[in-house]
């Protein structure tokens, strides 16, 4: 019996980077924020940097100050956009490092 959320586990659990990314896109992102050192716990250990890096621009993107627009800063909101777009290419099951084909 461990004593993470059910949720969480789910992400212990993931066999790869692939579903670590797939359960990085489709968790609630309140459970990001009340999880986040966990989650980043996990995602360090199993040497997933792109899913540390999606972590912190969620992170950051959620708790930064927002203007009159109801928005964060450009800064913020297109950093988040390019960590989520990584993601999702790694949730599809392979991303392009440098010249080479890279599969989870």
């Amino acid at each position: 019996m461990t004593s993470l959320l059910p949720i969480v586990e789910e992400l212990n659990d993931a066999p790869n980077h692939a579903a670590r990314a797939r359960w990085l896109l489709e968790v609630p992102l309140s459970v990001l924020i009340r999880e986040q050192v966990t989650i980043h716990r996990l995602l360090s250990a199993a040497g997933f940097h792109e899913g540390v890096a999606y972590l912190a621009a969620e992170i950051t993107a959620l708790s930064a100050t927002r203007g009159q627009d109801g928005l964060a800063p450009h800064t913020v909101r297109m950093t988040r956009e390019y960590a989520r777009i990584g993601i999702q290419v790694i949730a599809r099951g392979g991303a392009l490092e440098g010249a080479r084909y890279v599969s989870n």
